[in-house]
């Protein structure tokens, strides 16, 4: 059963203290308790609690007026509403971002696989006019000097993810994709920029689940919002102690 408005002790604070509930979330101003009698008024002290039968003030307007969301919605601890995204567009946002990273470390990828095509493409041109198939042994040594610049590759597209996500979400909160979906990342707590901490934080844990069990761990990491309530966190987002809200 619900608490009705009214005054209570001030579940922040001791020393008697009471602080106004609406019947929804805990207001911004606190009252003292009565002075004793005979006892100096501190003329910097809250407002004393009113004696016995008179009915206690209305409170002071809070610092903030937050305009009340949804049923259901979380609230910072600043008592503001936090409208979620849903998993929907926080899919669709990384398909983008994937996009345009893919985009931006291709021109690298293939300068890095450059010489290995030169190879298989020129041992081709030197097989006979009436060859009509690629020798196995050409496939293996293609395949072989691909898997050898494996490391190479991984490393350049894990360095063009960090410079395309760490700026964006330190600085903006939010990447293209999630800028175009309308989306953006956030503290949990209190709103705020995410700062270089947090979002280094959360593209580690992102990229450091990319990597081992095939992929495993960051399917699981993506589907992790699906059931996660109120807040909708991926694991990467539990880490930074971050959540992804909808901005417009």
């Amino acid at each position: 059963m619900s608490m009705q408005p009214g005054w209570y002790p001030d579940p922040f604070s001791s020393g008697g203290y009471i602080r106004w509930w609406d019947g929804q979330r805990w207001g911004q101003s606190t009252l003292a308790p009565a002075v004793e009698a005979g006892a100096v008024a501190d003329p910097a002290a809250p407002v004393p609690f009113p004696p016995p039968g008179v009915a206690p003030p209305p409170p002071p307007p809070p610092a903030f007026a937050p305009t009340p969301g949804p049923a259901g919605l979380p609230l910072d601890t600043e008592g503001r509403p936090v409208p979620v995204a849903s998993w929907g567009s926080r899919a669709i946002a990384k398909i983008l971002d994937w996009m345009i990273e893919s985009f931006i470390a291709a021109p690298f990828v293939l300068f890095v696989v450059r010489d290995s095509f030169l190879r298989f493409w020129d041992a081709v041109q030197a097989l006979p006019t009436d060859t009509t198939t690629v020798p196995d042994s050409l496939v293996r040594q293609f395949t072989t000097d691909l898997t050898s610049q494996v490391t190479v590759i991984t490393a350049v597209t894990v360095l063009v993810g960090f410079l395309y996500t760490v700026p964006q979400d330190a600085i903006w909160n939010r990447t293209l994709g999630k800028r175009l979906l309308g989306i953006r990342i956030r503290p949990k707590d209190v709103d705020g920029r995410l700062g270089w901490t947090r979002a280094t934080v959360r593209w580690l844990v992102w990229t450091g689940l990319s990597l081992p069990l095939g992929g495993v761990l960051l399917l699981l990491d993506i589907l992790w919002p699906l059931w996660d309530q109120p807040w909708r966190q991926a694991l990467h987002d539990k880490a930074a102690g971050t959540v992804v809200a909808r901005s417009r």
